[in-house]
């Protein structure tokens, strides 16, 4: 596993240091400036190349964010706040759009178009009334001629995706592979 230390430098610079093994440790610079005109909280990775060590540093700060990002959803009269790491994928019905999570069924007042830009990216479309989440999808049962049927980690629940979509679904599953 990839071990992570931060070394308070000067107020705001940190030194990280990155080590795999004990025997190869990389320092990078971490550098947090403060700015009070900024409109919403932005994180830049500077790099000289896409190593594994910062793919693993963004899918990190990624993971920590999207943690704690919520969505107001409801089912009858009672509102729910669930975290986004806990959906499967929403799906357009005849009452609107629908949230899936490993265990419920919820509504929200979103349309799927809204949610393509509210959601982060491991968040996609697959199908004209379906976005998924790409980081719960346990496998992809192939169908050259049709839609392709994905099935999610720890849930019964299956999804369609059309073959428009499936190259997109396939990379970004791969590349949430690479970053483990």
């Amino acid at each position: 596993p990839l071990s992570v230390k931060l070394f308070t430098l000067r107020g705001s610079f940190f030194i990280m240091q990155i080590s795999k093994d004990r025997r190869q440790n990389r320092f990078m610079k971490i550098k947090i400036e403060i700015d009070d005109g900024l409109a919403e909280e932005e994180i830049v990775i500077r790099c000289k190349s896409l190593s594994e060590d910062v793919i693993s540093i963004q899918k990190r700060i990624t993971d920590a964010v999207n943690s704690r990002m919520q969505l107001e959803v409801s089912r009858g009269e009672k509102e729910y706040y669930i975290t986004i790491d806990e959906i499967l994928f929403f799906e357009t019905e005849a009452s609107g759009v629908v949230v899936h999570t490993a265990n419920q069924i919820y509504e929200t007042k979103y349309r799927l178009y809204e949610l393509e830009d509210l959601l982060p990216g491991n968040f996609v479309r697959v199908a004209k009334s379906t976005i998924l989440n790409a980081s719960k999808v346990r496998a992809i049962n192939k169908n050259i001629t049709g839609a392709s049927e994905v099935e999610f980690a720890g849930s019964n629940k299956k999804v369609f995706v059309s073959r428009n979509y499936l190259k997109l679904l396939q990379t970004l599953c791969n590349n949430n592979r690479k970053q483990w």
